[in-house]
C-alpha cells in the first residue's frame, strides 16, 4: 500500500502550481530514493496544474495515474470544486483565494478521515483570502480549527549551507508583538516544549535537547526589564524537567541560535514569530520548511509566500517545496513503520 501524500496548490495566481510541479519533477528523477512507495494527490484546479506539470516533463499518464510504485510514483489530481477556475486571473483574485481555502479544507478533512498520510500546502495569501470574505489567520490555524485542536505549534526547520540544522518551535505566532507578553503563559510554553521534544523523536534524532529562549533582552536581567522569564518561562522549563526532558532555559535569544547551529541543541523554543524566524531564515532561507506540530496528522509547507511578482514566469525556486515534500514523506514513512 503506497503512502498517500496530499498537496494543495494554494493560490494559483502565485507560484504554488509552479513550485509544486518543479518539486515533484525533482523528486521523481530518482524515485528509488524515496523512503516508500507513494501516491501524490494534488488538490487543485487541473487547468492551472496540468500545464505546469507538463512544462517540467511530468507525463500525462503519470499525472493522472491512480496507483503508485517505487518505480513509478503516481500523481492524481482532485478538484472538490464543481466549477473550474478561469484560465486567467489577476494576482490575489477572490476566486483563486476561495478555491485555495476549499482545497485546504478538502485535504484536511481527507487527513482526518485517514485517506491521506500527510499533506503539503503550497502558499496562500492571507490578505487575498480576507478580501474574499473569509476570516483567515493562516493555514496552520485553519487546519487546527478543522481538527478541533486549539493549540497547534509551528516549527520551522532547515539546514544551512554546511548542512547544519536549525529547528525552531514558536510559542506564539501570528499576533502583534505588543500582545505577546499577555498571550504568553506557562501552559503555552510547556506545550511548545512538548511539541519540540516530540518533533525530535519523530525525526528519530539520537537525543531531544531543547533550548528555550527568554522573552526580554538578556532574559530580563533578573527582572530589571521584564519578569516573564521568572514568572512564566522558568517555571515551564522546570515542569519540563520534571517530565524527564532534556531542556535548558530560559536562554538569551541573542546567543542561543548560535549554539543550536553548532550542534549543542536539537531544537529551540522561541517566544514569538520573528525571534525564531529571523535566525532560521538567515541560515536556511531557501531550504526552510514549516511543520505544523500538535495536529492529528502530518502537515508541512514551504517557508515562503505566493510571490505574485514572479508568478507565471518560470522563475520560482522549488527548493523549499521539495524539502517540504521530503519531510512529509519521511515523517509519514516513520509513522507507517511504527504502526507496523
Amino acid at each position: 500500500m503506497p503512502l498517500r501524500i496530499g498537496i494543495t496548490l494554494g493560490d494559483v495566481t502565485g507560484i504554488g502550481p509552479e513550485v509544486t510541479a518543479k518539486a515533484l519533477a525533482r523528486l521523481l528523477q530518482h524515485p528509488s530514493e524515496l523512503p516508500a512507495p507513494v501516491e501524490f494527490v494534488v488538490f487543485g484546479d487541473p487547468g492551472h496544474w496540468v500545464p505546469w506539470a507538463r512544462h517540467v516533463g511530468l507525463t500525462t499518464d503519470r499525472v493522472h495515474a491512480r496507483a503508485g510504485s517505487p518505480a513509478e510514483p503516481a500523481i492524481r489530481v482532485l478538484n472538490p470544486l464543481s466549477e473550474p477556475l478561469p484560465d486567467r486571473l489577476s494576482s490575489g483574485d477572490a476566486q483563486a483565494a476561495r478555491a485555495a481555502v476549499a482545497w485546504l479544507e478538502a485535504a484536511g478533512l481527507a487527513c482526518l478521515r485517514g485517506e491521506l498520510d500527510a499533506i503539503v500546502t503550497a502558499p496562500v495569501n492571507k490578505e487575498a483570502i480576507q478580501r474574499a470574505g473569509i476570516p483567515f489567520v493562516g493555514q496552520t490555524e485553519f487546519l487546527a480549527a478543522l481538527a478541533q485542536e486549539p493549540e497547534p505549534v509551528m516549527m520551522l526547520l532547515g539546514p544551512d549551507a554546511r548542512g547544519r540544522w536549525l529547528r525552531v518551535a514558536l510559542a506564539t505566532v501570528h499576533i502583534a508583538l505588543k500582545e505577546v507578553p499577555q498571550r504568553l503563559t506557562g501552559a503555552r510554553v510547556l506545550r511548545t516544549i512538548a511539541c519540540a521534544v516530540e518533533a525530535c523523536r519523530m525525526l528519530r534524532l539520537p537525543r531531544a535537547r531543547v533550548a528555550v529562549c527568554g522573552l526580554n533582552p538578556h532574559c530580563g536581567e533578573g527582572g530589571a526589564f521584564g519578569d516573564e522569564e521568572q514568572r512564566i518561562i522558568a517555571p515551564a522549563v522546570a515542569r519540563a524537567h520534571a517530565r524527564g526532558w532534556d531542556v535548558v532555559g530560559p536562554l538569551s535569544g541573542d546567543t542561543v541560535f548560535y549554539h543550536a547551529l553548532q550542534g549543542r541543541f536539537d531544537a529551540v523554543v522561541a517566544m514569538y514569530h520573528d525571534q525564531g524566524l529571523a535566525p532560521l531564515k538567515a541560515v536556511a532561507f531557501e531550504t526552510g520548511v514549516n511543520w505544523s506540530l500538535g495536529l492529528p496528522f502530518i502537515r508541512t509547507s514551504p517557508d515562503h509566500g505566493t510571490a505574485y511578482d514572479i508568478a507565471g514566469q518560470g522563475k520560482a525556486d522549488p527548493t523549499s517545496m521539495e524539502a517540504a515534500l521530503r519531510l512529509a514523506l519521511q515523517l509519514a514513512a516513520h509513522r507507517a513503520e511504527a504502526a507496523g
